[in-house]
């Protein structure tokens, strides 16, 4: 699985989900709502009443984040018996300015928790491999690592050495099953 921005998630086996960018969806609401508060008389019955809406709006957020998140792991944690991961480091992700509110929006850090307490759950086996391994800067078919793409901005991987072309993603995503299986196979041989 390779986590991402724009899409959520990419198997190896070129499924993806869609990164829904919930925050997005309700963060014009929460502005007016935190704009509305903030001209309301501290203490008094509206306050608290506008102080209680924007509660609810905060949960529907939280909640319909959540759902769709639970959606996507039983779903991949049901179908697959080895699951593989990218080691993500997702607070130091968000210090970056740019990226930080889709990042935090999209959770990975949440995606991996699901993903590991349900694989144990089902028998699954769940690897997460190396932060640094270079799954998108690799090619899944010769191996040869080209260090440019690490701009954000390609989203097609064109080796230089094969000419293999293929989506950046799903790129990722074979290396990353690859890293995976040598992770399962060397478990197997202790």
């Amino acid at each position: 699985i390779d986590l991402g921005i724009k899409k959520l998630l990419t198997l190896s086996d070129g499924e993806t989900y869609e990164n829904n960018k919930y925050i997005l969806k309700y963060e014009k609401r929460i502005k007016r709502m935190q704009r509305e508060l903030s001209r309301k008389e501290k203490r008094s019955n509206n306050y608290y009443k506008c102080k209680k809406k924007l509660a609810i709006l905060y949960s529907k957020l939280k909640n319909a984040r959540k759902y769709y998140l639970h959606e996507i792991t039983k779903k991949i944690t049901d179908e697959y018996d080895v699951i593989t991961c990218e080691g993500l480091k997702p607070k130091n992700m968000i210090m970056k300015k740019e990226f930080s509110k889709i990042i935090s929006d999209a959770s990975f850090a949440e995606i991996i928790r699901q993903l590991a307490y349900k694989s144990k759950y089902k028998q699954k086996l769940f690897y997460q491999i190396d932060a640094y391994h270079p799954s998108s800067q690799e090619c899944s078919v010769c191996g040869n690592v080209d260090k440019t793409y690490k701009d954000l901005n390609k989203r097609v991987y064109k080796c230089h050495s094969c000419n293999h072309t293929q989506d950046r993603d799903l790129n990722a995503s074979i290396n990353i099953m690859f890293e995976g299986l040598k992770l399962y196979i060397k478990e197997l041989s202790i």
